[in-house]
């Protein structure tokens, strides 16, 4: 995929006030995110989609070889894209194409979530106890840092749902990959203690990379 001109984000400088830093960066993130997707063609979207949709697929499979499963045991968590976000869209169509069930949030009242089969028109909700099946979470967010924390829209679900995934999946080690585009992975980002806590990004121009290590 070439390489094209993107908004860079600032270094982080903390002012002591952690409330207003987030509420700072997500403007900042957000405004970025409009810049980029504006300057795309629908050529450069479709790239995008389909780094995102083979490196996303690529680290799945591997994922699911090194737990001795096939791609149709595995569930994943996903989400659907809005316009600013990363078009993960190819890349679900592809993990369904591939036998992979995946499942996408439906909001509730803050902070919680609960979920759906991407396969079911009507989005029907299956309770938060189907995480205990999940197998891999790819999720959405604002950026990441360094370190593996990651900022999200604001709305908290991500800091429940991920605490309460881990609890019903601790018999076995489930991956969080956030999802975001190339730009978003800086070395620091306002944080509170309860703020989620990655362990890979997946973006278009470097596909799967470890966090926190």
């Amino acid at each position: 995929m070439a390489e094209v001109s993107r908004p860079l984000l600032p270094r982080y400088q903390p002012t002591g006030d952690v409330v207003a830093d987030k509420a700072t960066w997500r403007s900042l993130v957000r405004a970025a995110r409009r810049e980029l997707v504006d300057g795309w063609s629908e050529a450069d979207r479709a790239a995008r989609a389909e780094a995102l949709a083979q490196a996303g697929l690529q680290w799945v499979q591997e994922h699911a070889a090194r737990a001795g499963l096939g791609l149709d045991r595995l569930t994943v968590t996903a989400f659907e894209p809005m316009r600013t976000e990363p078009p993960a869209q190819r890349l679900t169509g592809a993990l369904r194409q591939a036998g992979a069930r995946v499942l996408v949030p439906i909001t509730l009242a803050r902070p919680r979530l609960d979920w759906a089969d991407l396969a079911d028109p009507t989005r029907g909700p299956l309770g938060e106890a189907v995480l205990a099946q999940v197998d891999v979470a790819l999720i959405p967010g604002l950026a990441v840092s360094e370190a593996g924390v990651r900022l999200g829209q604001g709305g908290g679900y991500y800091d429940h749902t991920l605490p309460r995934l881990h609890n019903l999946t601790a018999a076995r080690r489930v991956p969080v990959v956030v999802v975001l585009h190339d730009h978003e992975v800086v070395p620091q980002v306002p944080a509170d203690e309860h703020d989620a806590v990655v362990d890979a990004v997946l973006r278009p121009g470097t596909g799967v990379v470890g966090l926190g290590r």
